[in-house]
């Protein structure tokens, strides 16, 4: 069954059977369960000598409920892939040995390692918190990675006890005395993430920052980007927030050194206030590269790339005249080149950056910038892989060759998807601009319904993005997914507007103690400027849909217009007054806002002027709230407070909730009804059969 409700089903049959012509009866609209069939490609690795690729297929089991990851490799010259290190073996996280005689990787929570046969695997740890991100030495002696501890604690036997206890007592009370006792969708429990070293025989496992209070990498997402050993494999650099109880309204993250033996970590960034992270170190030693944001308490300012005498620091930016973030860098085996990737009009691109014998850079150049690209390798015969997706292709691996004209002979190397995506009709993207709130130029982009005909009427559904520092990306996302959207029947508007990242630092700065201003005036002027572009579009039929700021935008909208026949609102603050001391990344707010809300002035400004609940009484359009009571970052009262608002005023209105889920709907079955809902929402409110 899709997943759509039985009258939304047989409505978006009846349309579909109408309006396709014979030839493209050859190909269908996608369904949930196509849409779960896809195969997510990641983490491509090239060996030293660029001779054999490892990657990620990460599959979907619809019925088991659950995801599951294995590592491939394959010869880059051609022929066929074989799972690494053999068939019967989830592997992840696959990392080449200096010398590519060995790959480490993580199974089963632990740390292995195998030769490229995959023979003879050998686990190397066997601890409480489990292992993750392995990162080999330059010399080859030694594998960092990261593992859950017990501050206190000195010795595995002492975190396997607590850990016991733990899970025998009876109690399950969460007491805090100090913030963050909650994060994102997990309860501080205790344990620390700590930077570990072991030897590839097994021998000398022991914790570099024993006793430390803070994670390595930092919480909740961090991960091996994080750390990095000199060409010594004496020393790391790692990044970690050590600010006790400010943790919570700071964003002050500092880039550290430490000895392999485990001395005292060396401050490298403590001048400046704002974050500091992800340390790349060059071949030779000589300087770290890291990324730096400027304000301190703004999550969202420009990532600067950062340049550094690995020994001395006094960092400088690389790039000032550069209006982009430096969201990801890889150092070429040149040890003067740098692959940059940054946010750009809405894609991942990378840009190639030289550095002259001064250490000055050069002006970015772009080398590779179809679609979107991340998680990029390279070799040290320049040859160089990484994951491209669009919005009308999941994830696969790349290649191209590193020369003097930037990136040559780019092409697929993975093709998992290839035979599943030749059954659909999946419109592509169209880019359009428009002018927006104060004159500004705003980009987006329209996508046709599979069910597209011309002549035909479409309804059209305009879809918000969160952050509200982010941006909607020509890419394949698992969550929002745009083509799982336009299945059914719907015409889409995608606008990246004022707060969008990947257009310069103004436009991402316009929207912070403006939440219901420009974004609102660039939604709308974006919407009007797509309908008259598209006369398919009817205009009689619409809906908005958005997730976090995206939710609190959708009920921005439900008191300001009834111009849109069905809203969706996921994840959506409603109360700003109440999440400010109900979230617990409180830098957010107090930048967003101005302050506190007991600070009079941004009470006056934005806590009592931005507020959806405010408008309450404005409230006519159909609403679905849908939120995770794990959701510490937009908790669900949020929601629970919008649906009793719309449902005493009698509104019609639909509350979802999942008890297991956080900010976002992860769980294969949990993402099929929120597709479900979604799709019966809108098959309910806008007549799915298009129109003359």
């Amino acid at each position: 069954m899709s997943p759509f409700s039985r009258r939304a089903s047989v409505a978006f049959a009846a349309a579909l059977c109408a309006v396709a012509p014979i030839a493209a009866q050859q190909r269908r609209a996608i369904t949930f369960e196509d849409f779960a069939s896809a195969k997510i490609v990641s983490d491509p690795q090239l060996s030293p000598d660029g001779q054999w690729l490892l990657y990620a297929v990460r599959a979907t089991d619809l019925t088991a409920n659950k995801r599951t990851t294995r590592t491939w490799l394959a010869p880059v010259s051609g022929g066929a892939a074989r799972q690494f290190p053999d068939d019967k073996t989830m592997a992840s996280e696959a990392r080449w040995s200096p010398d590519g005689k060995t790959v480490a990787f993580t199974s089963g929570g632990q740390l292995w390692i195998a030769p490229p046969s995959g023979e003879s695997a050998r686990q190397l740890t066997k601890l409480t918190g489990g292992a993750s991100g392995p990162v080999w030495a330059p010399s080859g002696d030694h594998i960092a990675f990261a593992s859950a501890v017990y501050p206190d604690c000195r010795d595995e036997a002492c975190n396997a006890a607590k850990d016991k206890a733990k899970s025998e007592s009876k109690v399950k009370a969460h007491i805090a005395d100090a913030l963050l006792f909650r994060h994102w969708n997990a309860y501080d429990d205790g344990t620390r993430s700590h930077l570990f070293v072991v030897s590839p025989d097994g021998g000398d496992l022991h914790d570099v920052i024993p006793g430390a209070k803070y994670d390595v990498p930092p919480g909740p997402f961090g991960g091996s980007e994080a750390y990095a050993w000199d060409p010594s494999g004496k020393n790391l650099a790692f990044t970690a927030k050590d600010q006790g109880g400010k943790n919570a309204w700071t964003t002050d993250l500092n880039v550290y050194t430490v000895h392999v033996t485990g001395a005292t970590p060396r401050l490298m960034t403590g001048d400046n206030q704002g974050a500091d992270q992800n340390p790349v170190i060059s071949p030779d030693g000589r300087m770290m590269f890291f990324a730096s944001q400027k304000r301190a308490g703004f999550e969202a300012d420009k990532w600067r790339l950062m340049g550094a005498e690995f020994g001395g620091m006094s960092p400088r930016e690389l790039l000032p005249a550069w209006d982009r973030n430096a969201d990801g860098y890889v150092v070429a085996p040149d040890g003067k080149t740098l692959l940059v990737m940054a946010g750009d009009m809405g894609r991942d691109r990378y840009f190639r950056v030289t550095l002259d014998a001064k250490g000055t850079a050069s002006a970015p150049q772009p080398v590779i910038t179809e679609h979107n690209n991340t998680q990029l390798s390279i070799a040290q015969n320049s040859t160089v892989a990484w994951i491209r997706e669009s919005a009308s292709a999941p994830a696969e691996v790349w290649m191209g060759t590193l020369d003097a004209s930037g990136v040559s002979n780019q092409h697929a190397f993975t093709h998992e998807n290839d035979a599943l995506l030749a059954q659909f009709t999946l419109p592509p993207l169209e880019d359009y601009s428009f002018t927006g709130a104060n004159n500004v130029k705003v980009h987006g982009w329209v996508m046709k319904p599979p069910q597209f005909e011309a002549g035909k009427k479409f309804p059209v559904l305009l879809l918000i993005h969160g952050g509200p520092q982010g941006a909607w990306l020509d890419s394949w996302s698992t969550r929002w997914n745009y083509q799982m959207f336009a299945t059914g029947g719907y015409g889409l508007v995608i606008i990246n507007p004022t707060g969008s990242t990947g257009y310069g630092q103004k436009l991402t700065d316009g929207v912070s103690k403006d939440w219901g201003g420009k974004v609102y005036v660039d939604l709308m002027n974006g919407l009007n400027a797509a309908l008259t572009a598209n006369p398919w579009m009817d205009s009689t039929r619409m809906a908005a849909a958005g997730g976090s700021y995206g939710g609190y935008m959708v009920n921005w909208i439900a008191g300001h217009t009834n111009r849109f026949k069905a809203l969706v609102s996921h994840a959506g603050p409603f109360n700003l007054e109440n999440m400010y001391a109900a979230t617990e990344e409180l830098w957010f707010p107090e930048w967003e806002y101005g302050g506190p809300f007991w600070d009079a002035t941004a009470m006056a400004t934005q806590y009592r002027k931005f507020s959806p609940h405010l408008y309450a009484k404005n409230f006519k359009t159909p609403t679905l709230v849908i939120n995770g009571e794990l959701d510490y970052r937009v908790p669900y009262t949020e929601g629970l407070s919008m649906f009793t608002t719309l449902q005493r005023q009698g509104i019609d209105s639909r509350l979802v909730v999942f008890p297991d889920e956080g900010h976002w709907i992860l769980k294969p079955q949990n993402s099929q009804l929120w597709y479900k809902e979604f799709h019966n929402w809108l098959g309910t409110h806008l007549d799915l059969k298009p129109r003359m």
